[in-house]
C-alpha cells in the first residue's frame, strides 16, 4: 500500500486547506491494489469502506490517541470521507495545541484507517479558576476534559482552546442555574511572559459565610477564629483566601515553633442563606462556607546561631538584635523582623545592598533547629547629588542647608526619614505640601542620588 504524507505547519492547514485535497487523495488498501483507484473505482466501494475502524495518532507526547481522536470529531465508528478528514485536521489546528498537523488514510472493504501525524505546540500555561465555587477544582477539570478532550489543566498560548474552555464553563453555569458570565484573562508574570490563563465568574456576588479549621490544636484555634473574623461577609476570591493563609493563618503557627505547618487548598461549600441573610433581591448572591485543612507538624526549639560573612559589623553587635535565644521556641515571624532591623543597621552605615539569609537545619528527632545567618555586606555607598523640585530658589536653599549629608559622605539610608519631618517645618505653613522621594543607587560610582519632588496642594 502506498501512502502519501506531507507535514504542513498548522497555520498553513488553517489557511490553505484546499491544497490538501491534492496532496492527500484517496488511498486504496485492497489486497490487489497498489495504486490510487480511479474515481469510478472509489465510487464503487461499499458504504462500509467509509466507516472508521481505526484512528491513530503519532507524534504527540502530551495527548493520548483517544483524546486527539475525540477532539477531531472522528471517533471510531464514524462514517467519514476526504472532506471530513480535512475538516477534522482544520479543527485540531484551530485549537492551538499542535505546531503541525498532517494526516493519511486508507480505504478497504473492512473500513477506513486514519492516522494523524502531529507535533505538539511548544508553549502551554496553567488554567486557573478563581471563583467557580460551585465545583471542586478536581471535578471542574474533569467536567471540562469530558467536553474538551485536549484540556488537561494547561492551555496553549495561541488558538481557540481557551475559548472552548470558556464555553464549557458557561454551559456548566447555565446547566446549574447560575446566572453568571464567564471571563478569562491572560496573566503575565514579572518578566512579561504569559504566566497563566485565569477564568472568573462575573454578575454573581460570592461572599464568605462561615469559616472552619480542621487539624488545628486547641491552643491555636481561638487565634485562628479571631483572625477569620476578617473574612466573614467578605466578597470571596481565591486571592483573598491565599492571602489569609500566608499572612494570618501560617504566622500563628510560625510564631509558636510549628515551622513546617502547612495548609491544604481551602475546601468550599455553597450554602443557602438563612431567612435573616436573604439579600434585597436586586442581585444574585452566593454564600460559601470555607474550611482550611491544617497540618501543624511538630514544634521546634532553637539550638544555636551561626554567623558568616559579617566583617564591617562584628557578631557581638549583631547577635543582641536577635530576640530568640537558644532553648526557646523558634519564631520565624520575630526572626524576619530582626533580620530587617539588621539590614537597616547596615544601610545606615552605607551598606545599602546588604542582605542576611537565614538557612535552617532541622532535627526532627530532637525537635530543634540550627540557623546559619549568611551576611552579604556588599559595597559602601556614598552620598551623591541632592535635588529639589517644585519649590523656589529661596526655599530650596533653606532645605539644602538643612540636609546634613554632604557629597562623598557615607550614605545613611535612614537619614531621609529623619530629614523629611524637619524639612516640613521649613515649608510655608499656609500651604499643604505633598513630597515624593526618589532614591537612586549608582553601582558604577557607588553613590546614591536623592531627588525630592514637592507639590503644593490647596491652601489650608
Amino acid at each position: 500500500m502506498k501512502t502519501l504524507l506531507r507535514k504542513l505547519p498548522t497555520r498553513f492547514l488553517l489557511t490553505q486547506f484546499g491544497s490538501i485535497a491534492i496532496c492527500l487523495g484517496l488511498l486504496c488498501s485492497a489486497a490487489t491494489a497498489q495504486t490510487q483507484p480511479t474515481g469510478s473505482a472509489t465510487a464503487a466501494m461499499p458504504a462500509s469502506a467509509y466507516k472508521l475502524i481505526e484512528v491513530k495518532v503519532a507524534g504527540s507526547k502530551r495527548f493520548t490517541q483517544d483524546e486527539v481522536a475525540a477532539a477531531s470529531g472522528l471517533p471510531v465508528g464514524t462514517t467519514a470521507h476526504d472532506e471530513d478528514f480535512r475538516k477534522a485536521a482544520r479543527h485540531l489546528g484551530e485549537t492551538g495545541v499542535f505546531a503541525s498537523i498532517a494526516f493519511t488514510y486508507s480505504y478497504s472493504s473492512a473500513g477506513t484507517r486514519l492516522t494523524f501525524q502531529v507535533t505538539d505546540a511548544d508553549k502551554f500555561v496553567p488554567a486557573r479558576f478563581a471563583d467557580f465555587v460551585w465545583f471542586p477544582d478536581q471535578d471542574l477539570r474533569k467536567k471540562i476534559h469530558e467536553r474538551v478532550p485536549l484540556f488537561n489543566g494547561e492551555l496553549p498560548t495561541t488558538g481557540r482552546l481557551p475559548d472552548q474552555v470558556s464555553d464549557v464553563l458557561l454551559a456548566l453555569l447555565v446547566e446549574n442555574g447560575i446566572p453568571g458570565h464567564v471571563d478569562y484573562l491572560r496573566t503575565s508574570g514579572e518578566t512579561g511572559q504569559l504566566e497563566a490563563i485565569d477564568y472568573s465568574v462575573s454578575n454573581v456576588t460570592i461572599r464568605v459565610h462561615h469559616v472552619e479549621f480542621i487539624g488545628s490544636g486547641a491552643g491555636e484555634l481561638p487565634l485562628l477564629q479571631t483572625a477569620a473574623e476578617k473574612l466573614s461577609t467578605r466578597q470571596y476570591s481565591r486571592a483573598l483566601l491565599n492571602s489569609f493563609v500566608e499572612h494570618a493563618l501560617l504566622p500563628i503557627y510560625h510564631e509558636r515553633g510549628y515551622l513546617k505547618a502547612a495548609c491544604a487548598p481551602p475546601q468550599l461549600k455553597v450554602v443557602k442563606p438563612d431567612a435573616s441573610e436573604e439579600n434585597d433581591g436586586k442581585h444574585e448572591e452566593t454564600l460559601v462556607d470555607v474550611t482550611f485543612p491544617i497540618t501543624p507538624g511538630i514544634p521546634y526549639k532553637l539550638s544555636r546561631w551561626e554567623w558568616s560573612g559579617n566583617k564591617a559589623i562584628p557578631t557581638d553587635s549583631l547577635q543582641p538584635l536577635l530576640h530568640l535565644k537558644a532553648g526557646q521556641t523558634a519564631n520565624t515571624v520575630q526572626l524576619e523582623d530582626d533580620l530587617r532591623t539588621i539590614q537597616i543597621l547596615y544601610s545606615s552605615q552605607g551598606y545599602i545592598l546588604a542582605t542576611v539569609k537565614a538557612d535552617a537545619v532541622f532535627d526532627d528527632v530532637s525537635g530543634t533547629i540550627d540557623y546559619h545567618l549568611a551576611v552579604n555586606e556588599g559595597s559602601v555607598y556614598h552620598m551623591g547629588e541632592l535635588g529639589f523640585r517644585g519649590i523656589d530658589n529661596n526655599l530650596e536653599a533653606r532645605l539644602r542647608a538643612a540636609w546634613k549629608l554632604r557629597p562623598g559622605d557615607v550614605y545613611d539610608a535612614t537619614y531621609l526619614q529623619q530629614f523629611l519631618p524637619q524639612a516640613r517645618k521649613l515649608l510655608p505653613p499656609t500651604i499643604d505640601w505633598d513630597v515624593s522621594t526618589h532614591v537612586t543607587a549608582l553601582p558604577r560610582d557607588k553613590t546614591v542620588d536623592v531627588d525630592l519632588q514637592y507639590m503644593a496642594k490647596a491652601p489650608k
